[in-house]
């Protein structure tokens, strides 16, 4: 009796494991492209493919999780932007909203615009592209709503 539970509690851990580690890791760059209106970030986003067509879902996600998690610099102007989250650490810490907000087709969609209807398409390897594009991302509705949601700090929060 105490074999099967172990059985059956193996068999759930698999099912609620296998699909996070069937998605694979976004693998991207972020960098300044300028600045952009109050309340906006500008940003361009380097995907490594090993196709060359562009996914516009799969970059906007980059966009958007640069702007969140890992944050970008400007090298012309040597300045820096934060990440909004404060560290990659917000999105295991709040792994289940996250899951659901990059999603395909989620709610990330909508706090990023493409800027021009073109990509920048650099062949590095057999089979590997560099695919680039610019977007604006909203920062200040994207911090108001995750705020809202619980999942970051307030500004006026404290320390």
């Amino acid at each position: 009796m105490k074999s099967i539970k172990v059985v059956t509690f193996f068999f759930f851990f698999l099912l609620c494991v296998m699909p996070a580690m069937a998605e694979e890791p976004l693998n991207y760059e972020i960098e300044s492209a300028g600045s952009g209106t109050q309340g906006t970030y500008l940003v361009k986003v380097w995907v490594i493919s090993k196709k060359n067509k562009p996914d516009l879902n799969v970059i906007q996600k980059c966009a958007v999780h640069g702007v969140l998690f890992r944050g970008f610099s400007n090298k012309e102007l040597r300045s820096a932007q934060k990440p909004l989250a404060g560290s990659a650490l917000a999105e295991q810490t709040h792994l289940d909203f996250f899951t659901a907000f990059f999603k395909d087709n989620g709610p990330y969609r909508n706090y990023v615009t493409m800027v021009s209807p073109t990509y920048e398409i650099i062949k590095m390897a057999k089979k590997q592209y560099r695919i680039g594009a610019t977007f604006t991302v909203q920062k200040d509705q994207l911090r108001k709503d995750l705020t809202d949601a619980g999942v970051l700090k307030g500004l006026n929060s404290g320390f």
